[in-house]
């Protein structure tokens, strides 16, 4: 039977859920192996299951078992694995710790210099504004598709102040105070200002922030 305790946040009817735990556990099953899992009829199962493949969480395949008429085995799609929980923030600190162990700070130093020079270079075809306000919103607009939940506003003293409400790569920053240092100097390249940092979620605060000032006002 499958671990009830997972997928308990998605909001979909709890016997789907159950089906997906069961196809995740065990793999490709058959409606009616479900449906003896979790002692309910085939044909339920067959319901919730033309429900969940036009979620696209689950696809089939026909299979020929023997003699007769051949039947489908269903699984899980790509989406559906991604319900599942990942592990990846801490897989990616202990990465980057084994470094520091193996090489020292400034191999660290070099990845996340590396990693915001690959960001620069995607970013500065679209951050072209002849403002300091439209280079702004441009970079604010990329930072909210990298997932960063970024917006920004002007202040009385004539400076602008972009906040971050959440960071992808929180617990490796946290870990390496050069990714936060790496995100500065891009923001301060990219708009073409002086740029000092506010906040700092790798540090505790609830938010990064970044106070712009014009270098050519």
């Amino acid at each position: 039977m499958p671990k009830t305790g997972l997928l308990n946040d998605i909001h979909i009817p709890k016997t789907r859920r159950l089906i997906l735990l069961a196809l995740k556990e065990h793999g490709r099953l058959t409606a009616d192996q479900l449906a003896e899992m979790l002692n309910i009829s085939a044909v339920a199962v067959r319901r919730h299951l033309d429900n969940l493949r036009h979620a696209h969480l689950v696809s089939y395949e026909e299979v020929q078992r023997g003699v007769g008429r051949p039947g489908f085995e269903y699984f899980l799609t790509p989406k559906a694995d991604n319900l599942f929980p990942r592990n990846y923030q801490e897989l990616a600190a202990d990465v980057i710790l084994t470094v520091r162990d193996m090489y020292g700070k400034e191999a660290v130093d070099a990845i996340f210099k590396k990693r915001a020079d690959k960001i620069a270079q995607v970013y500065q075809p679209m951050v072209t504004g002849s403002t300091l306000e439209e280079r702004v919103a441009q970079l604010v607009a990329l930072r909210q598709e990298d997932g960063y939940m970024a917006s920004w506003h002007k202040d009385a003293d004539g400076s602008i102040t972009i906040t971050e409400y959440n960071c992808p790569i929180q617990h490796v920053a946290s870990e390496c105070a050069q990714a936060c240092h790496e995100d500065l100097m891009l923001f301060s390249n990219l708009l073409d200002a002086d740029v000092i940092r506010l906040r700092n979620q790798a540090n505790g605060d609830a938010t990064c922030a970044y106070k712009i000032v014009d270098k050519h006002p």
